[in-house]
């Protein structure tokens, strides 16, 4: 009984190892199965942002010549800007004036003092307008002129640019048709004037003092009395448009502080004026 046990048990392990034999290496069952995972790769593309178009200024530059026109003097092209740096009196105007690579580069710069001069002419506070110069490829028409010889934008102050404009504003010389009798406001003192409602809105314990000032020509106490109006103009204009009159004075120095010569045109233009200063209450 012993030995036929012992029989059977290696009969069993003999057929065991050959129907694995059998399975594996004859009919293959036995092969490792293998799953094959597809990953599909997906490649994020950043789309890259579109170059923001430039816009203009309406003037016209010449080649190799510091020379500015505005491409159309007769319908105030600059009134568009000078009403919105009004409106928006945390922003400024910034230019960036073009020259070819056949021009010098300082010829950007001299031109640039040509276009600050045309707005401040049309009373444009130049403080709060930044200048730059860019090399570009300019093609000039056949009699040396470009229409796109300076780009512009606005942008917000920063808080250091805002000190600056402030500061301005906080001690100034105003020239507004003071050669005449006859008050006459301008685009100068129109900006000045928003500029100023703006800055006591923010520093409402300043006080402003508004002084006239004349040239020489005349009796010294009557150009006394015409500072003194003068400089009342000044502070009717400044009330009318939504300033405090609890925070005007007025007075005159008539023509006893000259800042230029009474000897000539242009000195008796210069001290004909109005002077702001702004202090504490």
């Amino acid at each position: 009984m012993k030995h036929f046990l012992i029989a059977f048990v290696l009969f069993c392990t003999w057929l065991y190892f050959g129907i694995r034999y059998y399975e594996c290496n004859v009919k293959n069952l036995c092969a490792e199965t293998k799953v094959s995972v597809v990953v599909d790769t997906i490649k994020v593309i950043k789309e890259v942002p579109a170059k923001k178009a430039l816009t203009f200024l309406p003037f016209t530059i010449v080649k190799n010549d510091a020379k500015v026109s505005l491409i159309d003097s007769v319908s105030n092209p600059l009134q568009s800007f000078f009403d919105y740096l009004n409106a928006n009196q945390q922003e400024e105007l910034v230019i960036t004036s073009f020259f070819s690579k056949a021009e010098d580069g300082a010829i950007a710069l001299s031109r640039n003092e040509v276009v600050k001069k045309k707005l401040a002419d049309f009373g444009i506070n130049t403080e709060r307008v930044v200048m730059q110069t860019k090399q570009e490829d300019i093609t000039f028409t056949d009699n040396n002129q470009f229409n796109k010889g300076f780009a512009y934008e606005y942008q917000k102050m920063t808080e250091e640019r805002v000190k600056v404009i402030d500061k301005g504003i906080s001690s100034k010389i105003l020239y507004a048709g003071f050669g005449s009798k006859t008050f006459k406001p301008d685009n100068t003192l129109n900006a000045y004037t928003m500029e100023l409602k703006n800055y006591l809105f923010k520093h409402p314990t300043k006080k402003v003092e508004i002084i006239g000032h004349t040239d020489s020509n005349g009796d010294a106490e009557a150009n006394m009395w015409f500072g003194k109006e003068r400089a009342k103009s000044v502070m009717q204009y400044f009330v009318s448009q939504g300033i405090n009159a609890d925070k005007l004075t007025i007075s005159s120095k008539g023509e006893t502080e000259p800042i230029a010569p009474n000897n000539t045109l242009e000195g008796q233009r210069l001290n004909r004026r109005i002077e702001i200063n702004i202090s504490d209450d």
